[in-house]
């Protein structure tokens, strides 16, 4: 189930939500960070071979639950929160301070 849950993330990001495995090559090629793309993987891992079409592997152990869990937040706050945090903290700074990062930047 938690490998399913992976691909709302990456589809958000821009993935095409097809192929698991295809999507996170796609966001490595847009420069995702290393760290993330093995945390990805390691949940992409694990769910496949924990899921077969149609049955589940009931022999997961809850320790295993819990550090995929950890995991998907982890990838979830680094790839969608974090960002959407510092956007905030950026429009609410001066409109004339944003205005001469962007002048001095350009």
């Amino acid at each position: 189930m938690l490998r399913l849950a992976l691909q709302k993330p990456c589809i958000h990001l821009g993935a095409k939500g097809r192929n698991i495995n295809d999507d996170i090559g796609a966001l490595v090629q847009k420069g995702q960070d290393k760290k993330i793309q093995q945390s990805l993987d390691i949940v992409r891992v694990v769910g496949n071979n924990a899921v077969n079409p149609g049955q589940l592997d009931i022999r997961d152990d809850r320790a295993t639950a819990e550090t995929l869990f950890r995991l998907l937040n982890l990838i979830v706050d680094k790839m969608i929160s974090e960002g959407r945090q510092v956007e905030e903290l950026y429009a609410s700074l001066p409109e004339n301070a944003r205005k001469a990062i962007e002048d001095r930047d350009s």
